[in-house]
């Protein structure tokens, strides 16, 4: 039967194409040729929503495509009647924008896997693709031209296509985590950006915020940063510039990827002793006591090489930050409202202290400030919650509002400070919510044992969310951990480290070493320690 109708729509291409049995007079940019409406309205709702109301197409029986190519017109009739792929690197975004345009979703996804399999970015050409496969939500296509053009980025800012970027875009870019050039070269396309397109004072303050000035090299600060036009107009960059210059007499450029291990900090509570630190080669090591319990349920981020921890249920207000290079704790500012239950995160550089059972508001603190801002507002209680930070966005989602558990997911943008509830929602309702971030991959674990794969993706600016897989694991209850390493995710919790072989949705035997301190286990941070493998 599938050879009677593969054979059925080649012997209609071929009458349409003879000319025979057309009813609709057909005009591309460089020449003519005659269809079928049936046809066309079969292939899509493009065509069927054009010929079955009042518009002229109907009335005069002529199609007008004023921007396709007659070849590009011939061949998508035939990859689609004929099964026959036709792609090539010649015409695919020809064919692309063709099948963009009238809704053939099939053609679409023949220039998607074609681009897959044969496209090779470049620093000259992977802004185009980023945009153009962001345009086409062809999400693994635009993540790796992203990839490329972060990782060829000192390259990338010699040609001109840096100072087009728009003011997203270029967000985008240097507000990545880890960038393979130095921080001299992301500076210097900034600043080439700025030159350029000129925007207003709270932009330049806000790119400035995402370049980490205490990675550049202090000669090249002097000698080309202080006294430049940027610099001499926007007194925000001076101040910016005055703080780095004050935290070492001398250094060089560093990259944002530097020979560190990426270590678990396990927030295990006794008194005083917060963390445990289980090492990326499996073994644990002691962290000093803090100089002040907060208490049960507490909540940390790391960012470089510091651990930041806020609230608990006996100081919700205070902040302690851990040094992971140096082993020294300190006492930060206190919180403006009181935390605890809460989750935490960081973004552009700043750390956020989200919700809780005490308050509904986000705080904002960044390393060179000495105050918490009061910089957002949930609109309603989350405990245990688990936040995912996408750009200038932080996701909430799940944990327990109060009511039971919640699949919600809201949105924060720290840069207009405005909260907003997403459409998608979690595939399981939750008490409580651990996961592991590698964007575009978000691995959740919920307090029934759920395990939850998302990809996250920001295209544009919209957050979009796919719910890639729901398996089922075991519960832990409310006190756990949650990282991805290897493939696998390790849960932390009072029994010791269980394994869940992601690729086979199963736990597998763990044969890590039991931690040496005994107590619940509220959640996980992991940082850079600063020290090589």
């Amino acid at each position: 039967m599938e050879n009677a109708q593969a054979q059925l729509l080649i012997n209609i291409h071929e009458e349409i194409t003879k000319g025979s049995f057309t009813d609709l007079h057909i005009i591309c940019k460089d020449g003519t040729t005659t269809g079928s409406r049936i046809v066309l309205a079969a292939m899509s709702s493009y065509f069927r929503a054009m010929f079955s109301s009042d518009m002229s197409e109907s009335q005069t029986g002529v199609l007008n495509l004023p921007t396709v190519s007659l070849s590009v017109w011939q061949a998508i009739m035939k990859m689609y009647l004929c099964g026959i792929n036709l792609v090539s690197e010649s015409k695919c975004v020809e064919i692309l924008d063709a099948a963009e345009m009238m809704q053939l979703d099939h053609i679409k996804e023949l220039c998607n896997i074609f681009l897959k399999e044969s496209l090779v970015m470049t620093a000259e050409n992977c802004l185009n693709w980023w945009r153009l496969c962001k345009l086409y939500n062809f999400h693994d296509l635009s993540n790796r031209a992203f990839s490329c053009l972060a990782d060829e980025f000192a390259d990338f800012v010699e040609t001109e296509n840096v100072v087009h970027l728009s003011k997203e875009e270029l967000m985008e870019i240097i507000s990545k985590e880890e960038m393979k050039c130095t921080e001299d070269i992301i500076l210097k396309g900034v600043m080439k950006w700025i030159q350029y397109n000129n925007p207003d004072q709270d932009d330049v303050k806000l790119i400035f915020e995402n370049v980490r000035l205490d990675y550049v090299d202090t000669q090249f600060l002097f000698d080309d940063v202080v006294y430049s036009d940027i610099a001499c107009k926007h007194k925000s960059v001076q101040e910016m510039i005055r703080k780095s210059l004050t935290l070492l007499v001398r250094r060089t450029a560093r990259s944002r990827v530097n020979p560190k291990r990426h270590d678990i900090f396990v927030l295990r509570h006794n008194k005083t002793s917060l963390l445990s630190c289980f090492t990326s080669d499996n073994k644990w090591e002691d962290v000093p006591s803090a100089p002040v319990d907060p208490g049960v349920w507490y909540s940390a981020a790391g960012l470089d090489d510091k651990i930041y921890i806020t609230g608990g249920y006996n100081k919700k207000k205070c902040t302690l930050i851990y040094n992971t290079a140096t082993k020294v704790w300190t006492v930060g500012p206190d919180l403006t409202h009181e935390h605890c239950c809460h989750c935490m995160t960081t973004a552009n550089s700043k750390v956020y202290s989200i919700g809780g059972c005490c308050s509904n508001t986000i705080e904002e603190l960044s390393e060179s400030e000495t105050h918490w801002h009061v910089v957002g507002d949930l609109g309603l209680r989350r405990l245990h919650a688990f936040p995912v930070t996408v750009g200038e966005n932080i996701l909430v989602m799940g944990g327990n509002t109060g009511s039971g558990g919640s699949d919600v997911m809201q949105c924060f943008n720290t840069r207009t400070k405005t909260v907003s509830q997403l459409n998608t929602k979690l595939p399981c309702s939750s008490r409580s919510l651990r996961g592991s971030v590698h964007l575009p991959d978000v691995y959740l674990v919920d307090d029934d044992g759920h395990v939850m794969h998302l990809q996250v993706t920001n295209t544009g600016g919209e957050i979009q969310i796919q719910i890639k897989s729901t398996t089922e694991w075991k519960s832990f209850g409310r006190s756990f951990g949650v990282t991805h390493r290897n493939g696998s995710l390790l849960c932390f919790t009072k029994d010791g480290i269980s394994k869940f072989n992601l690729a086979e949705g199963k736990e597998e035997q763990s044969t890590f070493p039991k931690s040496p301190r005994s107590g619940e286990v509220y959640n996980v941070c992991t940082v850079s320690s600063g020290k090589t493998s």
